[in-house]
């Protein structure tokens, strides 16, 4: 099985929790705990605030984003491990049935394995973006591209499974080559492309500048909910068009900032209109990704060699139906050595305590102020772990 595959794909029992979809990666600002409403560089606002498109320096004139990727997971209970036990010594299990030998020992592994499986999940995303910032007095702009996908993997373990095992295991039973596993290792997974163009424009406020932004955005939704027999998950099927379910729609972003001396604060709404995808039916099991408004509040201090920022979301963000939500707080900071070299590092926390708290770290090298490479890792409970990379080209 592919590890970094499946770690992407949601349980048919909604029991679990999934990471949030709707936002962007960036290393710089996931290297400082995931803040950006205030302290995000004009080259990568346009899917965090808008509004800071518009913030600029005078000698900037043209930023790329080429690209910037990133992935976190997190496997509490080691499920994908699990599911590559379950394949190993299902294949021993059926070898020895068949071949009419002596299959107890076998049968007894298969049951501890359904049992480690039974009940667990396990969840992540991974995203990639692009943009091409264009900044300018009259109107600033952004053309972006970006794509998020999250889910969760989990297994439908049945007690006549483990009740035949035990009885193999066990002699009281003898091994039947006909018989029939029903239990099931399931997912499903959204993955939600924004295609838009942010639009910010810097104004005067009692003598402080004001920036307000505006995402318009094409907004594809695609969602997969794909079931197997839990010896035969094979995560390359996931997206065979069989388990496909897609709708478009347009949505819209909205952002604002403020700078008060060294200070900067910021506000923002992604995804001001909700909408709701159904997953095709699969093995009796359908499931409703949700679209739905996230406001985020944040503010930052920053000078010539540091860089101090907090957010915190004011709304829970959803997911699927049935999932519980979750609400981010983020602090972070970042030390600019010598011009060239960043030092970040934050923390990331849910406030409503269902997703992992993550302690995050990174470095940025920008030789000549030209071409910038930031990365980023996060590592946190549940066995969370994530890792960043942008790139970027600022002229």
């Amino acid at each position: 099985m592919n590890k970094l595959k499946i770690a992407f794909a949601v349980p048919a029992i909604m029991s679990g929790h999934v990471f949030a979809a709707g936002a962007s990666f960036d290393a710089r600002n996931d290297a400082m705990g995931g803040v950006g409403v205030a302290s995000s560089n004009y080259s990568v606002a346009a899917p965090v605030n808008p509004a800071l498109v518009a913030k600029y320096k005078t000698e900037d004139d043209f930023a790329v984003v080429l690209p910037s990727i990133g992935a976190l997971v997190a496997d509490q209970d080691s499920l994908v491990d699990v599911f590559d036990d379950i394949d190993n010594h299902y294949k021993q299990y059926n070898d020895l049935v068949n071949s009419g030998g002596n299959a107890q020992a076998a049968a007894g592994q298969l049951s501890q394995d359904f049992k480690k499986a039974q009940g667990k999940n396990a969840a992540g995303n991974v995203g990639v973006n692009l943009q091409v910032a264009m900044p300018n007095e009259l109107m600033s702009v952004s053309v972006f591209g970006n794509a998020y996908a999250t889910g969760i993997i989990g297994s439908n373990v049945t007690q006549s499974d483990l009740d035949y095992l035990d009885g193999v295991a066990s002699g009281t039973l003898a091994a039947d080559p006909a018989h029939k596993f029903n239990s099931t290792a399931v997912g499903v997974v959204a993955v939600v492309q924004d295609y838009g163009i942010a639009l910010a424009h810097k104004f005067e406020l009692s003598g402080m500048p004001l920036y307000v932004g505006v995402t318009p955005k094409v907004q594809k939704i695609e969602t997969f909910n794909y079931s197997a027999n839990i010896y035969d998950y094979n995560i390359d099927d996931v997206t065979d068009d069989k388990y496909r379910s897609s709708e478009s729609h347009v949505n819209a972003d909205l952002g604002a900032a403020l700078d008060v001396g060294s200070f900067t604060y910021g506000a923002t709404i992604r995804n001001i209109i909700s909408k709701d995808v159904t997953t095709k039916d699969v093995a009796g099991s359908q499931y409703i990704y949700q679209v739905a408004p996230v406001g985020t509040i944040g503010a930052a201090y920053s000078n010539d060699w540091v860089t101090v920022a907090a957010d915190v979301d004011v709304n829970k963000t959803k997911t699927f139906k049935g999932v519980k939500d979750s609400q981010y707080a983020s602090i972070g900071t970042e030390l600019d050595i010598a011009k060239w070299l960043q030092v970040r590092a934050g923390y990331r926390a849910d406030i409503s305590g269902e997703m992992p708290n993550v302690f995050t770290a990174g470095l940025g090298v920008s030789p000549w102020g030209v071409f910038h490479i930031d990365l980023a890792g996060q590592i946190g409970s549940d066995n969370a772990v994530g890792a960043m990379l942008t790139t970027r080209l600022m002229l």
